[in-house]
């Protein structure tokens, strides 16, 4: 019994540690903040105003 307790607290151990180490994760590859597109300032319009 004591030798499946250990192997299982083993196990738990070893997915905890391989999964918080992981580089590879979906939120590393997302960057909120940075965009590829420039805004165009022609075409922004502003309520009141008169672009010219």
């Amino acid at each position: 019994m004591k030798l499946r307790n250990y192997l299982f607290a083993a196990v738990v151990f070893a997915s905890v540690t391989f999964v918080s180490c992981n580089p590879d994760s979906i939120a590393d590859e997302d960057n909120p903040y940075q965009t590829e597109q420039g805004i165009d300032k022609r075409k922004v319009k502003i309520p009141g105003q008169v672009n010219s």
